[in-house]
């Protein structure tokens, strides 16, 4: 399994560093993606001694249709914005100015900086308009022939008042 780049958090925040590619999508653990993410982010410092990363991350994300509940492809597009601290009181005293990533590692992979920035902007469903569903006329012919198939609960209440009114009349 790959693990794609990983990066000298001091060195590159010290020398402004960029960093632009494809990171494979095996090294993210929990992103559900179709394909590789491009990553392109700028690290370097805050102006008051932090680490601060910045840049946009690319990917075709798997998400949930919320009309027809299949899974489909989305583009999408995050913004990555964060400063880097070295333990949770840092992290704590930034918080909620700053969106923050404690890391006391000195080299870290480049998955692990952007993961979080990244399942956070992805959508949380796939396609919210019923018309631009790609499988919403498929879905609706399938309930419809479940339905013609089914009998009204209704129906079968009718029938045992009549068959009650039957009994009664003995």
């Amino acid at each position: 399994m790959s693990t794609g780049p990983v990066l000298d958090i001091a060195e590159c925040v010290r020398n402004g560093a960029r960093w632009e590619g494809t990171v494979p999508r095996a090294a993210f653990e929990r992103l559900g993606a179709a394909g590789d993410v491009r990553v392109s982010v700028r690290l370097g410092d805050d102006g008051l001694t932090r680490g601060r990363v910045t840049g946009t991350c690319h990917v075709v994300a798997a998400v949930v249709c919320a009309q027809c509940a299949n899974e489909m492809e989305v583009p999408t597009e995050c913004a990555i914005d964060f400063r880097l601290v070295a333990d949770e009181a840092r992290a704590e005293a930034l918080t909620p100015e700053y969106d923050t990533l404690v890391t006391a590692e000195e080299r870290v992979p480049l998955a692990a900086l952007v993961e979080d920035d990244l399942l956070l902007g992805l959508p949380e469903v796939g396609c919210t308009d019923r018309d631009a569903c790609p499988h919403w006329a498929e879905q609706r012919q399938a309930m419809a022939e479940v339905a013609r198939g089914r009998t009204s609960p209704f129906a079968a209440l009718a029938a045992l008042k009549t068959d009650r009114a039957r009994v009664g009349k003995v």
